[in-house]
């Protein structure tokens, strides 16, 4: 990585951070007298595929908001208590992305008046939302999605941020981003690891755990189970489909007929066909590309596998597990909160193919083992993920923060 890469990365989380804190802490000083709540939050974020989007926007509709006006650069699936704003694309081109977020941001919240504003990814989308947020005098709120990485050492480790470009870790920048997220009204992490990470900085209140959810019609239930590995993700480094890969050319040694298949899109996608195809597993491994509904792919697959450097708690995992598809997963982040190690599923030291291999190969070599551990896989997604108890999550942590914000009794918050 270039010298002058990471001095301009070094350069941009400086002035990120320290903008976005000095803008929130100088904010204190404008009076802000108490206001009657409108019952709309005001969300911002990248959403790389609809699952993902559906799994987090519809707890937010269905938490007893009145509307979630959604700030984004495209429209996404529309559903009934979201409102879009999209900046243009010349807005991007002039005044960069993030640029063009904040403008719409603030141009949004002069129109609707949101109670709370929410940003996923904290540079620069959260940073965003905190200082508009502070401008406006409202409570704002953080979803740490990928988990502490996307602060620990100033982000090296977040294969999606700014911060991979720092090329190694970085004191100060870890010290500005934590001082950053400390600003925050509400923190929301995915599971308890994150938590705990925060605590041994010093943030006990105003953290709390809400995972992604899964749909109440999933079913568990198949007569047939011909995918014997799925993976599901974005075809980006951090996601390391390349060890997918390698996983099946290596059970395939032992079961010469194993199929598995390849959901979503990125931009290795080219290169890890080719790939598959170089190690002659152009019969075993189909790549499907981008799919919108995966629940009849999940009711056919047996064995959920991911081999991600990090994660939160993969909402692609919880919806296979509540699907009955058993987990064959790296052990990292939060995963651990819903995977129950030789239970309901496997974890793995992280790149090690020969033990996911193994693994692998006795899961479906023993079918009593693997109904048992796909039952124990869907009891644990329903009760740690289901749509109704991450709803009720979110409808309790908005209506406390707005209601402390507004000085307003929480009965008269959300309707």
């Amino acid at each position: 990585m270039s010298i002058i890469r990471r001095l301009t990365a070094y350069i941009a989380l400086i002035s990120v951070y320290g903008l976005t804190w000095g803008v929130a802490v100088l904010s204190r000083l404008i009076p802000r007298p108490s206001w009657r709540p409108t019952g709309r939050i005001m969300v911002t974020g990248t959403f790389h595929n609809p699952n993902w989007y559906l799994s987090h926007l519809i707890p937010l509709v269905r938490s007893g908001v009145r509307e979630v006006i959604l700030v984004v650069d495209e429209p996404q699936l529309p559903l009934e208590g979201v409102r879009f704003v999209c900046w243009p694309k010349w807005a991007s081109r002039l005044l960069s992305r993030p640029g063009a977020r904040a403008i719409w941001l603030m141009l949004a919240g002069l129109r609707y008046r949101p109670d709370l504003y929410m940003g996923y990814h904290l540079g620069p989308g959260a940073c965003t939302v905190l200082a508009v947020g502070k401008l406006m005098g409202r409570p704002t709120c953080y979803q740490m999605t990928g988990g502490p990485v996307e602060i620990i050492g100033g982000g090296p480790g977040d294969i999606e941020g700014i911060g991979r470009f720092l090329g190694r870790p970085s004191k100060l920048i870890e010290a500005m981003a934590l001082a950053v997220v400390k600003l925050f009204d509400l923190v929301v992490v995915r599971g308890s690891k994150a938590k705990e990470f925060l605590a041994a900085h010093g943030m006990t209140r105003s953290v709390a755990v809400i995972t992604g959810s899964v749909q109440n019609g999933l079913s568990s239930s198949s007569d047939v189970r011909n995918i014997h590995l799925i993976f599901v993700g974005r075809l980006a480094p951090i996601k390391q489909a390349g060890q997918f890969i390698a996983i099946v050319d290596a059970a395939k040694r032992t079961i010469p007929d194993i199929r598995a298949v390849i959901v979503g899109d990125g931009p290795l996608m080219v290169d890890l066909q080719s790939h598959a195809n170089q190690l002659g597993l152009g019969e075993n491994i189909e790549f499907l590309g981008q799919r919108s509904q995966l629940e009849m792919l999940l009711a056919r697959s047996r064995v959920f596998v991911l081999t991600s450097q990090s994660e939160g708690l993969s909402i692609a995992m919880a919806e296979a597990m509540r699907a009955g598809v058993v987990p064959v997963v790296a052990n990292v982040g939060d995963l651990g909160d819903l995977v129950a190690d030789g239970v309901n599923g496997y974890l793995i030291e992280p790149n090690n193919i020969n033990e996911y291999t193994q693994k692998i190969v006795t899961l479906l070599q023993d079918d009593s083992l693997w109904r048992e551990f796909s039952c124990k896989a869907a009891e644990a997604a329903r009760n740690h993920c289901d749509i109704d108890i991450v709803s009720e999550k979110w409808r309790q942590c908005l209506q406390d923060t707005i209601s402390w914000a507004s000085s307003c009794c929480p009965e008269e918050v959300l309707n």
